[in-house]
């Protein structure tokens, strides 16, 4: 086994712990069976230094957020000795190791230095990280297993939004990921029940407070990340609120496949991370904080359908040591504790690809779970009872639908990555029994997501039939308002041609006229006797259309000449 960095006591006044790290300029070996050999601390110099190239084709000048992260722990006043302290141990963090003849098992490991001395043994391993990224685990992590930096940067591609300057870095060419794998799952969240329903308007101003929250919090994980006060809480990457009843937080798991001298190894970095709670300031802590008060649970479980689950519920539950406190509110807060239940052990040694099975099926359930609840709600809002003449709101079928095509374009992108598996030369099993296993199981993973993108693509659609009939529906609304308006100003006009002549003769008799000043005979009966026949003229004009009584004359006159002609026909 490789040498780690040496522990040593040194009495100085500025620590208050006794012992520390002391990192050498050149570190030994921490990884047996590689060309390359990198210590946490040059390993982040070496992506500081690419951050920093800008003025070449292959530009890192993305990566700056990330170097600035992993720097950190290396970059305090005395950066030479690093207290033990300073490195901090958590649960955020699970290894499960298999090798030739050593059974799959979970260990634990509490600090990240613990992972140097399990990367140099001879086994496979499966590394779950969870929550907002900690710095020395990351460093240590990407040194240990030879991670490639990029795995990082892609899981953390939403702070690269809230940078001041974007580079339009991602979503990358297939070519550049086929040993990054990234799955989306979803949570759906129930709210505390409310009385009564609410309009549209109310569920657009609650769609829009909590955009509004959303990037509140996203300005807020930023800076925890970025001084690395929040290390494994969760990240939340989008928060859907589908209405009075339900709401969904999307979350994303990316997997990293490394090929290694002895066995392999994949690093899974989860987004569920410590729960989450009523104190945050988001758009789910109020609805957290509302449903505990009420004692309701906030999240629904996943749902995953096994075959003969019902009759092993012992077999298929958690190992006591390992069961989760009341607060894990998640499912995927389970996913690192008890992983592959399910899985082939023999298989499991041989395959990289099948040992993510059960994350792939976890998360191909969860966005299985999310397309039930969103088809519930298309159905009831396309069942709901309008008024004829009532304008319907398509503001729900469009944030269905937007819902709907994320979706598709996240499943489109595991289905490519499904189809890399036999692309990339990864370790696969050599036995026709265990090929033909992982096959099949491959096989039913593609089928799953391609089941996944038909009821994607049916409940898209039926969101376009609806908008349609929606879209039509207003176009008649408006068609008959337009209409009533018309029958309005018809009255008017109607009445104008009353009161317009009256105006004229008003004004023509208010005129200072000698021959009605002077003359007696003249009084106010010849007002009325001029009034009253122009009137009449003008509601007969209105009554009686020119062209209507000329193409009257000119159809009677055709039709006795018709009946002329025919008569005459008859006769002779």
């Amino acid at each position: 086994m490789a040498n780690v960095p040496s522990i040593r006591v040194e009495p100085q006044s500025f620590l208050t712990a006794p012992d520390t790290i002391e990192l050498p300029e050149r570190p030994p070996s921490i990884r047996s069976g590689s060309n390359r050999q990198w210590s946490p601390e040059q390993y982040t110099s070496l992506i500081a230094q690419y951050a920093k190239r800008n003025s070449t084709l292959y530009s890192g000048v993305h990566f700056t957020k990330l170097a600035n992260l992993l720097r950190k722990p290396f970059e305090r006043p005395n950066k030479r000795l690093i207290s033990r302290e300073h490195i901090p141990t958590t649960e955020s963090a699970a290894l499960y190791t298999v090798g030739p003849g050593t059974p799959f098992e979970y260990r634990h490991i509490r600090s990240p230095e613990d992972l140097i001395e399990c990367s140099e043994e001879d086994v496979s391993s499966m590394l779950f990280l969870r929550g907002q990224p900690c710095p020395e685990w990351l460093a240590y992590a990407g040194a240990s297993y030879h991670i490639d930096p990029e795995f990082f940067q892609r899981h953390l591609d939403f702070l690269l939004t809230m940078s001041r300057k974007r580079y339009f870095a991602y979503p990358p060419l297939i070519s550049a990921s086929r040993n990054i794998i990234q799955l989306s799952y979803m949570t759906v969240g129930e709210c505390s029940s409310q009385g009564g329903d609410i309009d549209q308007a109310e569920l657009d101003d609650l769609r829009m407070s909590s955009d509004m929250d959303m990037r509140h919090y996203f300005n807020l994980m930023s800076k925890g990340i970025s001084q690395t006060s929040s290390p494994a809480d969760s990240i939340v990457r989008d928060y859907f609120l589908l209405d009075k009843d339900h709401f969904v937080i999307h979350q994303q798991v990316s997997v990293y496949i490394a090929q290694r001298d002895k066995g392999w190894a994949n690093i899974i970095w989860l987004d569920t991370g410590n729960p989450l709670s009523a104190d945050q300031s988001s758009p789910w802590g109020k609805i957290i904080a509302k449903n505990q008060s009420n004692h309701q649970e906030t999240f629904l479980p996943w749902i995953q359908t096994h075959p003969f689950a019902a009759l092993r519920a012992t077999s298929l539950s958690i190992t006591p040591d390992r069961r989760p406190s009341k607060d894990m509110q998640q499912s995927a807060s389970l996913l690192h504790l008890d992983y592959g239940k399910t899985l082939d052990k023999q298989l499991l040694v041989k395959d990289p690809y099948y040992a993510l099975h059960e994350l792939f099926t976890a998360c191909a359930n969860s966005n299985a779970q999310f397309l039930t609840v969103l088809a519930s709600k298309i159905a009831q809002d396309a069942a709901r009872k309008y008024g004829p003449d009532e304008n319907v709101s398509p503001t729900n079928m469009i944030y269905y639908q937007h819902l709907l095509d994320s979706l598709a374009s996240s499943i489109r992108n595991t289905l490519l990555s499904m189809q890399n598996r036999d692309q990339v030369s990864w370790q696969k099993a050599t036995e026709p029994t265990l090929r033909s296993k992982a096959a099949t199981a491959a096989q039913t993973l593609a089928q799953d997501y391609q089941e996944l993108i038909r009821r994607t693509e049916t409940l898209s659609e039926g969101c376009k039939t609806r908008l349609h009939v929606l879209m039509n529906r207003a176009a008649i609304v408006e068609s008959n308002k337009a209409i009533e308006q018309a029958k309005e100003v018809t009255k008017l006009t109607r009445l104008a041609f009353v009161f317009i002549p009256l105006g004229f003769i008003s004004s023509f008799f208010g005129m200072n006229l000698s021959p009605f000043s002077n003359n007696a005979p003249y009084g106010l009966w010849i007002f009325f006797a001029v009034s009253a026949p122009l009137v009449v003229l003008m509601l007969l004009s209105i009554i009686w259309s020119p062209r209507k009584a000329l193409l009257k004359v000119m159809r009677k006159k055709e039709n006795r000449k018709e009946r002329k002609s025919f008569e005459d026909e008859e006769s002779g």
